[in-house]
């Protein structure tokens, strides 16, 4: 528990460091438009389908980081969704996280530990595993966060431009490839607010849950740390009917 909690602290000065850095350096990337382009918000809806078909649902999300020497290290855990901005992360293994959850409405987020007397305030950004973020792991739609505000065309894709709709988005910038013809999408890289380019996302699988075609599988790149990896993949997609009085901190872990 003692340790956990200097590891979550000392995560927080961190980024607000990072943050402080950030928001002092040049910000050269164009401010959001306050009227998206139809069709851009139009083929984000689509690719949404494809990352969050359910509005109430019960998924697994296995992560396995890998570093540049193939070292390995995995967890499991199980989302429960309701809506597109209301999640709640179970820490399913290793046996030593279970009965841990994270609680995530909107941009915040909360983690209840057992042994804690209450859930503790943590960032989205906050690293989970590898590079997958606490975030990463507990929203799975674009829309909620991000307003496009350009589409372009490359090849056979479509390109999108998304800004976040609040600065306490862990993301200022996403650059969204997505497939012309499916709408799947393919390949998203994230930039903080100063325009640096930190992390690649690439949507390698898709397959069928609960018969819909989804995204099964995300490879995410650290750009920061080339080599660094982590792999999730996502199996066991459920409706379920998650009443809204689960997503409450005083509810965490008693339901």
């Amino acid at each position: 528990m003692t340790r956990l909690l200097i590891l979550l602290t000392l995560l927080s000065i961190a980024q607000q460091g990072v943050g402080s850095a950030e928001r002092g350096a040049s910000t050269s990337l164009p401010p959001p438009s306050s009227q998206p382009p139809s069709d851009a918000a139009a083929i984000l809806a689509k690719v949404d389908a494809y990352r969050n078909p359910l509005t109430s649902f019960s998924i697994d999300v296995d992560v396995t980081s890998i570093t540049p020497d193939g070292q390995h290290e995995s967890a499991k855990y199980r989302v429960l969704g309701r809506g597109s901005d209301k999640s709640i992360v179970e820490f399913v293994a290793p046996a030593a996280d279970k009965g841990k959850f994270l609680l995530m409405l909107r941009d915040a987020m909360w983690i209840y530990m057992p042994s804690a007397s209450r859930p503790i305030r943590i960032s989205p950004l906050q690293r989970l595993l590898g590079q997958a973020s606490n975030g990463d792991v507990a929203r799975t739609s674009f829309t909620v966060d991000y307003n496009p505000t350009a589409i372009a065309e490359e090849g056979d894709a479509w390109v999108l431009e998304l800004y976040a709709k609040d600065p306490a988005v862990a993301y200022n910038h996403v650059r969204l490839w997505v497939d012309k013809k499916t709408n799947e999408p393919r390949r998203a890289d994230f930039y903080v607010v100063s325009g640096k380019l930190i992390k690649r996302a690439t949507d390698s699988e898709y397959g069928v849950m609960n018969g819909r075609r989804a995204v099964t599988a995300i490879e995410i790149d650290d750009l920061l740390k080339p080599g660094n990896r982590t792999l999730m993949r996502y199996a066991n997609l459920t409706p379920r009917e998650n009443p809204e009085k689960m997503f409450t901190k005083d509810a965490l872990g008693k339901w």
